[in-house]
């Protein structure tokens, strides 16, 4: 019986391996994920070795259990990254391999998403959205080109999502009010993407809230006006129509 379940849990992780995926901040870390099966534990199963091409030592890495159960994620933390560079990778399976393969961060970067995501109201009544970009000074991809999306939407019903493209170099964006609804409360989030490593957008960033008060406007008291001032002239004229038949 133990037999038969070793040979079922093997077969069922070969089937999922071709979901294999890796991706890197470009500054820190380089991650590396799988599905499994939802019973196995990815500590206790599997182990993942990697080395730079051409260079020893082969080293492993421990997987944990994703956030979803049924994912494996290793987390390596490169001395250094440059373009050329590339990982060979070993999957392991209770002791046997199961999957081998390579791997070049710089064609799968996810960058980080940008910081600081920051709101104020401008004088033209607008909202005008400032942000700073995810990696310091020293970082590979700090100043490197970087296009943006800006997403908002209302937090009352029906929650409208407007996403927009930003221009490069970008480092703000007006939001313009003639968009919003008077007296809702909206959320806005930003994430970016370098355009000579295109692989992957960046997570969204953290939302910043902001409330687009109702206030009555000159258009808004023209708009009241014109069916007031009929209304008035309506009724003058019924009153003067009564006046001279008496």
């Amino acid at each position: 019986m133990h037999l038969i379940t070793c040979c079922f849990s093997l077969v069922t992780a070969t089937e999922h391996i071709q979901e294999f995926a890796c991706f890197t901040d470009y500054a820190e870390k380089l991650v590396c994920h799988w599905k499994v099966p939802a019973q196995l534990n990815c500590s206790k199963d599997f182990l993942l070795y990697y080395r730079k091409e051409y260079f020893p030592p082969v080293n492993v890495c421990v997987p944990e259990n994703g956030e979803e159960s049924s994912t494996c994620t290793c987390t390596i933390y490169p001395d250094y990254f440059v373009a050329g560079l590339t990982y060979i990778l070993a999957l392991q399976f209770n002791g046997t391999s199961m999957w081998n393969s390579s791997v070049t961060p710089a064609r799968v970067v996810k960058p980080r998403a940008p910081k600081n995501l920051a709101v104020e109201k401008a004088e033209n009544g607008n909202f005008n959205l400032s942000w700073e970009e995810g990696y310091a000074a020293s970082s590979m991809l700090f100043g490197q080109p970087v296009i943006y999306e800006v997403k908002y939407w209302s937090k009352q019903p029906p929650g409208k999502v407007t996403v927009t493209p930003i221009n490069y170099r970008a480092k703000s964006f007006e939001i313009i009010t003639s968009s919003l609804q008077r007296g809702y409360d909206y959320i806005a989030s930003i994430r970016c993407n370098y355009t000579d490593y295109p692989a992957y957008w960046s997570d969204w960033s953290d939302g910043v809230e902001f409330h687009y008060d109702y206030q009555v406007t000159s258009e808004d008291i023209l708009h009241m006006a014109v069916p007031i001032s009929c209304i008035l002239i309506m009724a003058v004229a019924v009153i003067c129509y009564f006046c001279f038949t008496k």
